[in-house]
Parts: C-alpha cells; structure tokens; sequence
C-alpha cells in the first residue's frame, strides 16, 4: 500500500477534530422564530378599526402591527385585488395591488400586517386599509392599494392553518361590526324573482345584486362580481344557508361569497 503524504496525514486528522467536535456540540434550544415574534399583535382589528372617520382618510404614524387570519381573497375572482383579514375582534379589507393573491395569501393562513405608513379609507363606508390617497379624481378619493413590491414589508406570513368558523347570525343583527367578517345566514332563500338566475353577468362582466329573504321577509343583497368564475351559474330554488363576508354599501347591507361552496339550499321553501 502506498504511504500517505504528509498533506493527506493533515487532512485526516483534521476531520477527525471535525468529527470529535460535532460529535461533543451540545444542542441549544432554537431561540424564538422571528415569525413568531412577527405574529404578536399590539393592535386588535377592532381597535384599527375605531380609528377611522367614515369619508376621511387616516395615515397610520405609530409601529402597531395587526394579526388575524385570512377568510377570503381573490381565488374565484369575486374579490378583486383584496385579501379579507379578521380576529376575534372584527375584520377589515386589505386591498393589495397583485393577482393570484390566493397564491401566498390563502384561506387559512395567518398573518401579521405592519401598519406604520399605511392609511384607513372607506368605500361606501365599508372599511379598507391601503398604501396611499389617490386624489386623481378629486370628486371620488379613494385608497391605492399596496404595490406588490411591497408586500413583503408591510405583510408576514404565517402558516395556513384552518378557516375560522363563519359567525352564525340572523338578517335583523347584521351591523358594522361585522364588516369583512364570515358570516353565515341560515334557513335563507333566494326571492323568487332571483331564482334560477345567474349570480352575476359574465358575459358582459358587469356585476349583479341578487336578493336573499328569511322566513320573515328579512332582505340581503348578495353581491356577485362579473368575473367572478361561478358567475354563470343558476341561483338555487330551495332554502337553506349562505356563508360569505358581509359588507356594505352605504346603507345598502350586502354578503359575498367565496365561491358556490358557500351556498346549501337544498331544503323546502318557507310557506
């Protein structure tokens, strides 16, 4: 056999210093996840909220940070360029200047939102948060949504974990306080004239509002986009629960779907 070289002698015994050491390193407990760390609010969606001046705008100055879980975004095309964020104390409307938000931002996951440099706007007094004014129509302000390239700094993702349970409610106790919440309506049906129709104008991509009655004649109008992908499909004929996120239009109460998912009727109607 031939004899190692001083050189390869060297290298030996140097992995075996490597190995000896690798062998005695202790294993320190992992200090905490700077995720983690990311996900501990100082601020509920409740009180972000309470911040805001219906028709005002309100640039957000202090280093709060929001938590909550996302119930809905733009997966089936019925909530453009947004992300629906709640806690256990509201919900409030992120508009985010991408597509395929679904991607990184799904139905489940939890996430943390810097709120410093942001700004609080409302759109028929429902309550969004964005990056900015935009004055360009000086008769109709409104927010500019979060450029993509800026995601990441005001954003951190946590894990997709579950979908809160929507808040079972009646149409007589829908108020502000639900606003971009999952709620859901039970023992509802479509108003006959709504019936067997499609959600929304696909062809023309032009939104429709359908009607939703109780039992007692209570209304809600649920709200389907154009290019919402279930848009063309037919209304039900029968009773029975509707899930989706309640808003608002000025006074005008509304609820939109995620997808056909969130509509079971399949029960005889009220007489």
């Amino acid at each position: 056999m031939k004899p190692m070289s001083i050189f390869q002698h060297r290298n030996l015994i140097c992995l075996l210093f490597v190995f000896q050491y690798l062998a005695c390193e202790r294993n320190y407990d992992a200090p905490p996840s700077e995720i983690a760390q990311a996900l501990s609010p100082d601020l509920s969606i409740k009180d972000l909220r309470a911040k805001h001046v219906m028709g005002k705008f309100e640039q957000l100055t202090n280093a709060n940070t929001i938590v909550g879980v996302i119930v809905a975004n733009d997966q089936s095309d019925n909530f453009y360029k947004s992300i629906i964020l709640q806690d256990t104390t509201g919900g409030i409307t992120i508009r985010m200047d991408g597509i395929k938000l679904n991607a990184n931002y799904p139905i489940g996951r939890k996430i943390a939102i810097h709120l410093k440099g942001l700004w609080l706007g409302d759109y028929g007094k429902m309550i969004q948060l964005g990056s900015g004014v935009d004055l360009s129509d000086p008769a109709y302000p409104s927010l500019f949504p979060i450029p993509q390239t800026l995601f990441d700094q005001y954003i951190i993702k946590g894990e997709a974990s579950y979908e809160p349970k929507p808040i079972v409610l009646n149409v007589t106790q829908l108020g502000n306080q639900y606003q971009s919440r999952l709620i859901q309506l039970n023992q509802v049906a479509f108003a006959l004239s709504d019936t067997a129709k499609p959600f929304a104008d696909t062809k023309n991509k032009e939104s429709l509002n359908r009607t939703l009655i109780d039992c007692n004649g209570n209304s809600i109008l649920l709200r389907t986009s154009g290019y919402a992908s279930f848009g063309g499909s037919n209304t039900p004929v029968l009773l029975g629960s509707i899930k989706g996120i309640y808003s608002v239009f000025g006074s005008t109460k509304q609820l939109v779907i995620r997808d056909l998912e969130d509509v079971q009727m399949n029960q005889p109607r009220c007489k």
